[in-house]
């Protein structure tokens, strides 16, 4: 799909094209004929107008992929084909509505199907998504998976921000202290940590704090010295944490 793709864009560019012809492509709604000749037209005439119209007909081709089993993320390695052709698309709401309600639905098609690698393969092709349909599709896993596998789509609704609206979601909370309780050098522990301690601690902090009594051992190699930095435990938690050699 890629090569072709490529390929397509290589004969457009050698085909010159007018912004006229372009825009009767788009009332005609043959946008992938659109893409295919957009960079016909000659740099120093790539104005707004035209970058509009490549916007409106990336966005509908990624809309029009009909739902593929055998390729479930089809919608999701366009988006990441036009993305790279063309670099300001990742900055144009309207293209990016439409790649992440599309990657979206890819995820949810590959979950249905019981295949493997499904967030894995979704991090991969997403790496531009926002933080509001990150958290979406975190939600989208979490429903049908133990709280803590859906842990790299609340981490990436996150993303590097402190105190963002994510942060008060409550089912990121029951993710990250599930995945607080995985071993520690597993990577979903490694991103709750950074969510809970980086991230998110006034919203999570008493929550973890309450996690904390009755808590496995990986938990406690998970949160006591980051808790204990911040004064975060009760004497009781603290001789918890001791008890543990931690």
């Amino acid at each position: 799909m890629v090569a072709a793709c490529l390929f397509a864009a290589e004969a457009g560019a050698r085909e010159t094209v007018t912004l006229e012809e372009l825009q009767t492509l788009a009332s005609q709604k043959a946008w992938a004929e659109l893409l295919e000749r957009a960079e016909g037209l000659p740099a120093p005439q790539r104005t707004d107008a035209w970058r509009a119209l490549v916007t409106d007909a990336a966005a509908a081709d990624v809309e029009a992929l009909p739902p593929d089993d055998k390729e479930p993320f089809a919608a999701s390695q366009r988006a990441r084909v036009l993305g790279k052709r063309y670099a300001f698309l990742s900055k144009a709401p309207r293209f990016a509505t439409a790649r992440d309600q599309g990657a979206r639905k890819d995820l949810q098609r590959c979950l249905g199907l019981d295949r493997r690698g499904c967030i894995d393969t979704f991090l991969e092709l997403t790496p531009d998504m926002g933080p509001e349909a990150a958290l979406q599709a975190a939600h989208l896993v979490k429903q049908g998976h133990f709280a803590y596998v859906a842990m790299p789509l609340f981490a990436m609704a996150v993303g590097g921000g402190r105190d963002v609206s994510a942060c008060k979601d409550a089912a990121l909370a029951e993710a990250v202290i599930a995945a607080l309780g995985l071993p520690k050098e597993d990577p979903r522990a490694v991103q709750a940590s950074k969510v809970a301690f980086e991230g998110c601690w006034a919203a999570l902090g008493p929550k973890l704090k309450a996690a904390t009594v009755g808590a496995s051992s990986y938990f406690l190699a998970n949160t006591c010295q980051p808790m204990r930095a911040r004064k975060a435990l009760t004497e009781l938690q603290d001789e918890l944490c001791k008890d543990e050699a931690l």
